[in-house]
């Protein structure tokens, strides 16, 4: 498990297709650069010289011959659909959570991380919430 690098062509778009309600079906984009899979190498590669090192086991490296690998999956954490960042050009929703040229919407939940680590999200998106409560108490008040 690993983390990916953020890619500008991973994304989440309408489809022509339609659901049983007549509702656009979404396309998932989901793209694993080199990067990634070097990553990936890398890291096995230290934990593999290290464990050896001490004298605690081994480590079997995978070799990854193919971008993306032969049946590589995701953690089924869907994250960075409307990615957080000062600019709109960069992101759907700036610091404070609230989407870019948009005068009262906010997005609270995973889809903001610019990035997503392997671990389960709800503790960050649990603080990123009671961050955005915080900041909108204050503008309410």
């Amino acid at each position: 498990m690993t983390e990916q690098a953020p890619h500008p062509e991973s994304r989440v778009r309408l489809s022509r297709r339609r659901d049983a309600f007549g509702q656009p079906r979404l396309e998932l984009h989901w793209q694993i650069s080199r990067q990634d899979v070097e990553s990936l190498q890398r890291a096995q590669h230290l934990v593999a010289q290290e464990l050896g090192r001490l004298g605690w086991g081994s480590v079997q490296e995978e070799e990854f011959r193919c971008i993306p690998p032969d049946g590589i999956t995701g953690g089924f954490h869907h994250m960075g659909t409307t990615r957080m960042h000062a600019s709109p050009r960069e992101g759907v929703v700036d610091p404070d959570a609230r989407v870019h040229g948009v005068k009262n919407l906010y997005v609270a939940g995973s889809s903001v991380f610019p990035t997503a680590g392997f671990a389960n999200p709800t503790l960050t998106i649990v603080a990123l919430t009671l961050r955005l409560a915080d900041h909108l108490r204050t503008r309410l008040t």
